[in-house]
């Protein structure tokens, strides 16, 4: 079986192909066959070339891929966009399946040692990705935008190891003893893809969509509504 996975989450990105072999013991055999490197703001010009020049360099055709794998965020929304809108192209080209992988849950799963997990991102404006992850990264309990206050009370809820790949980030959460790890690529997310086509867990055009773990609507409301709701007996004359 043939694998291609595309990252364009991050600052910078990949593309990788893989081969799964059944070996005689029932285990699959991974075999890395080949990856390109995306650069920064250069995803919407390399994307493309970087996938027709591994299938090429490899003697295979996009036809002989089996299933397309993409890392659907939280990340960049420009980054986000090219990475889907290219896999779904693809897949609407073969019909092949398509599995998704969180950015988080590749995170989570690169400290596979400890069983509860919390994994962060920097979403900007002083907000944070946040993925609580058991089973040593392999099980997402939830996914959410948090402040750094309600980050903090979610990992007091449920006591854990904070891993961050980002410095400011580590800064931002030196009280909470995070753990540094190199940033979460292409490599990292093809373990986590293989586990959810194993699993099942397949999505075909019309279903893909970004991870982008914004507020909800009630959300936004209800701050706009506080935002705006004058101060009691302000303007009252008395």
């Amino acid at each position: 079986m043939l694998v291609l996975i595309v990252d364009t989450a991050g600052q910078t990105g990949g593309v990788l192909l893989a081969q799964i072999e059944s070996a005689p013991d029932g285990r699959n055999e991974v075999h890395q066959l080949d990856t390109r490197d995306l650069q920064s703001r250069e995803f919407s010009v390399q994307l493309i070339s970087a996938i027709a020049d591994l299938l090429k360099k490899n003697h295979l055709t996009l036809a002989a891929v089996d299933v397309l794998a993409v890392v659907s965020g939280p990340g960049s929304f420009t980054g986000l966009r090219v990475g889907l809108s290219a896999v779904k192209a693809l897949a609407e080209a073969t019909s092949k399946p398509i599995v998704a992988v969180s950015r988080l849950a590749v995170m989570a799963s690169m400290a596979h040692e400890a069983e509860v997990l919390h994994a962060v991102l920097d979403a900007g404006r002083g907000e944070y990705y946040h993925g609580l992850y058991r089973d040593a990264g392999w099980t997402c309990v939830a996914e959410s935008l948090q402040t750094l206050e309600s980050l903090s009370a979610s990992v007091a809820r449920a006591p854990g190891l904070v891993v961050a790949s980002e410095v400011s980030v580590v800064r931002a959460l030196a009280a909470l003893a995070p753990r540094q790890i190199a940033p979460a690529g292409v490599r990292e997310a093809l373990p986590l893809a293989l586990a959810a086509w194993k699993a099942g867990r397949v999505s075909d055009v019309v279903s893909l969509d970004a991870n982008y773990l914004r507020r909800t609507d009630a959300e936004i409301i209800s701050k706009i509504a506080m935002a705006t709701t004058p101060t009691a007996g302000l303007g009252t004359g008395s």
